[in-house]
């Protein structure tokens, strides 16, 4: 944009001066956009082209994307959004390097690198010299690295430098792409590459033209092994083998099965045995025109040189030595030495328990070599939280004997952790603060104790328009113990599969205008891992005591009221005691970070109420007669069943997008004398992991509409839940981190076990009405993917509205931007995928 001069004698008004100006600023930020969508005049050797784009061609049996992974970070075009013909990530990276500055950081490096030097080399092991070491290490591998790259950090993690690329690079990778789709089982495939200009400043666009021609076979497979006793075991096992007869050949599934014999012999005491080493495959492909294509493989596996014979190893002694890093010498050289169950325990410092530990070290003097041994020891030692690693290190001794040495540096004793987050509860700006205090093998017995305080400051509405302050207050005590305790026999059955025991005291105090609510809570938990990606919980206990010691006059007179008592809020509040049994089973076998085919399944029953048939009196306890006025003592025992089903499928459609599904479903029924749930044991539907065109926990029960007083919104509970969800997840773009949109379709409802007198044949749940009672939304979202969390942003809009009369409930057509009216777009903010 160009600027003119004024002279003195035309200088123009003040106001004048201001609108000018207005109208200058106003284009800034189309100059911006404009500056970091083109990149300055880049500078080309002149063997090097401008890469604009590249594509494939021809490719019927490999995908693209397959393909595209080939393809070298460096020899990839610049991004551009939504595929609009811009390149901000280039203007991003011109503009750091205008800020790049090799003399400043050359002085940082030599600053951090001389620190590095400063510190002394130390004989003995020093914690904090040697966080040091590694501190400045790190600092001084940045530099170093920004110095030999000419790339500062915005240049390196913002920015995204021009595209660059020569034909030597475009025939070496041309060559890759054809080596890669020879070891797929193509042997006679073509690839060819075409350059084609696209703009007069040498850029270009490359084409990969692939033609994969037939596909080999394996016909036969033969293991050609040397080793008698090799032979056999491999031979056991050939039902298990990576490739088989018929299968396509693939270079990758060879290289598996070379794999899966290294494994195998390690677990037989081949303990020196490397499958590089010893196997190779010969691939016949003689007649296979004649054979359909069909080729013969051949596994060799070799002696080592002049032995006829592979050699297996015992262990000859097994040394298990912890060592605490503390700073005080006095410490670190109070050294205990003991001998428990054939193995050797070294502690320097701190003591543990050697026979809890002999449970968790599967390795014995004497016992052949076995590499999953190894692997599950070190598995173990590690899930205690006691040690910051397990380095098993074997040294070989004449006899084909291993020495074993474990060595576990030990966590410090104790640790604390402090968490402030800032919230925003229906508009009100709050925060709060979390110190978590843990202390490793205090009772010695490779426990840990955690004590956890929380204060919170919330806003929440009033019963009108006025604006009040929430107070919480909280403090738990929790011991975890790795093993499952009072019952030795499971516990031995058990010692294997990560088993955790966890006895928790818990306090809550809430209190605002309204009402101050206490809760006590004791709760025991036993947990283990049935298989790799199965989970078994039991709570023996969860123990509730509940007392609302102060409600306003406004407050109860609205529990009192008709709308509420058809809601059960009443009995909500007055004084409680819940107890249960429970049990959970997970199966998940997603990973995380990867976008693959994964199932998800939580299975959670529950029943309320069984603590009271161990006292004489089955239906109240004599202490809580004394603590709870007489008058509620019938509503404060809670007798209930609860059973809920959470189901959940992904669908990878590429290595980024998918699809995913949910299916939740639960039923409690209330059997005691008040016909309610506890608050927290009722199931809610609507917010940002349910149904999202909802507000949290305003939707239902059944066709009834939710209830208000003033501005206060009353939750709705339900015993009864049924809801779905789908969902399609698209990768859009990169920027600080991954950009995914999502398109989502959500239904359900819950709805009462009981006929409620306010709102008859409408809360309840009925099979012959049921299904027309479910609410639909649709909506859209924006997710931040970070990698160490998401952060999601979604709009749901409402389709099907049950609280509306029949014939009238499709209310998509009355969507509007706006919060007055009662279909506007609901927003959601929320940490993580909604399932």
């Amino acid at each position: 944009m160009r600027f003119s001069y004024l002279s003195p004698r035309h200088t123009r008004t003040p106001k004048a001066q201001t609108n000018v100006l207005i109208d200058k600023i106003k284009y800034l930020p189309l100059l911006f956009i404009l500056f970091i969508s083109c990149s300055r005049k880049v500078q080309l050797e002149p063997s090097e082209y401008r890469l604009h784009s590249l594509a494939f061609k021809g490719n019927k049996q490999i995908s693209t994307e397959e393909l595209e992974y080939l393809i070298p970070p460096t020899q990839k075009p610049n991004r551009r959004p939504f595929n609009l013909p811009i390149t901000p990530y280039v203007g991003l990276y011109n503009l750091g390097k205008a800020f790049y500055d090799s003399a400043k950081i050359k002085s940082r490096h030599d600053k951090w690198n001389a620190k590095l030097k400063a510190l002394p080399d130390s004989a003995n092991f020093d914690v904090d010299i040697e966080k040091k070491r590694a501190r400045y290490q790190r600092k001084v591998n940045i530099y170093k690295d920004r110095l030999e790259t000419r790339e500062n950090w915005w240049m390196k993690n913002v920015g995204e430098p021009p595209a660059k690329i020569t034909e030597a690079a475009i025939k070496r990778t041309s060559e890759t792409i054809q080596k890669y789709i020879y070891n797929k089982g193509y042997f006679d495939n073509i690839v060819t590459y075409q350059i084609d200009s696209v703009s007069n400043k040498r850029g270009i666009k490359i084409t990969y033209q692939v033609d994969e021609k037939n596909a080999y076979y394996i016909d036969s497979i033969t293991y050609d092994i040397k080793d008698p006793r090799v032979d056999s075991i491999i031979k056991v096992t050939i039902v298990s083998a990576m490739i088989k007869q018929g299968q396509h050949v693939d270079m990758n599934n060879i290289t598996l099965e070379k794999g899966r014999i290294e494994l195998l012999l390690k677990d037989e005491g081949y303990y020196n045995f490397i499958a590089k080493n010893y196997i190779s495959t010969e691939i016949d492909t003689t007649d296979y025109i004649k054979r359909n294509y069909r080729v013969n493989v051949k596994m060799l596996i070799r002696n080592p040189i002049a032995r006829n014979q592979h050699e297996q190893f015992y262990f000859e002694s097994v040394n298990f030595i912890s060592a605490d890093p503390s700073n005080d010498p006095t410490v670190r050289g109070d050294t205990t030495q003991t001998t428990y169950n054939g193995i050797n325990f070294t502690f320097i410092g701190k003591r543990f328990p050697a026979r809890l530990l002999d449970k968790k070290i599967l390795l014995r003097p004497n016992q052949l070599f076995r590499i999953s041994l190894v692997n599950e020891t070190n598995r173990q030692l590690y899930g205690l939280d006691q040690f910051a690693f397990a380095n098993i290190r074997f040294t070989q001794l004449p006899d084909n004997r291993l020495r074993t040495d474990i060595i576990a540096p030990t966590n410090p004793k104790y640790t604390a952790s402090y968490n402030f987050d800032v919230n925003n509860i229906n508009g009100i700006l709050g925060g709060g603060a979390n110190v978590s205090l843990r202390a490793r093998n205090l009772l010695s017995v490779l426990e840990t104790t955690e004590l956890g305080l929380r204060a919170n400051l919330e806003g929440q509405p009033g019963l009108d328009t006025t604006v009040q302050r929430s107070r919480e207050l909280g403090a738990n005590l929790a011991f975890n113990f790795p093993k499952i305790i009072f019952f030795n026999r499971i516990a031995n059955m058990l010692s294997l599969k990560s088993p955790r025991t966890q006895v928790a005291l818990s306090y809550n105090n809430s209190a605002q205008q309204l009402y101050r609510r206490q809760v006590f809570r004791l709760t025991g938990n036993y947990s283990w891992l049935k298989s790799k990606y199965e989970t078994i919980q039991i709570s023996p206990f969860d123990i509730n005591l509940i007392n609302t010691p102060y409600k306003s006059f406004t407050f109860d007179s609205i529990l009192t009221s008709e709308a509420a008592r058809g809601n059960n809020l009443k009995v909500l509040f007055d004084p409680q005691f819940v107890s249960s049994i429970n049990a959970t089973y997970i199966f998940n076998n997603q990973v995380q970070g990867k976008n693959i085919r994964a199932r998800y399944l939580r299975i959670f029953v529950e029943s309320g109420g069984t603590t009271l048939n161990f006292f004489p009196n089955k239906s109240k306890i004599n202490f809580i007669d004394q603590l709870f006025p007489l008058d509620t003592i019938q509503r404060a025992y809670f007798r209930f069943i609860k059973v809920n089903v959470d189901f959940r499928k992904y669908f990878p459609i590429n290595s980024r997008d998918s699809w995913a599904y949910r299916v939740n479903v639960g039923v409690a029924h209330p059997y005691g004398d008040n016909q309610a749930l506890p608050f927290e044991k009722n199931f809610f539907i609507g917010g940002p992991n349910s149904i999202r065109a909802w507000r949290p926990r305003s939707l239902g029960p059944g066709s009834a509409q939710g209830v208000t007083v003033g501005n206060r919104f009353f939750q709705q509970p339900g015993d009864i839940l049924l809801e779905g969800s789908i969902e399609y997840r698209k990768y859009m773009f990169r920027f600080i981190g991954n950009w995914n949109a999502g398109l989502f379709i959500d239904a359900g409802n819950v709805w009462k076990w009981y006929q409620i007198s306010s709102k008859f044949n409408e809360a309840n749940f009925d099979w012959t009405r049921f299904y027309k009672e479910f609410a639909v939304g649709t909506g859209a979202g924006i997710r931040l993917d970070l990698d160490y969390f998401v952060a999601r942003f979604d709009w749901g809009v409402k389709v099907i509205d049950p609280s509306r009369e029949e014939g009238d409930r499709f209310v998509l057509d009355k969507t509007r931007f706006g919060r007055n009216n009662d279909y506007y777009p609901v927003f959601h903010f929320a940490i993580g995928y909604p399932f």
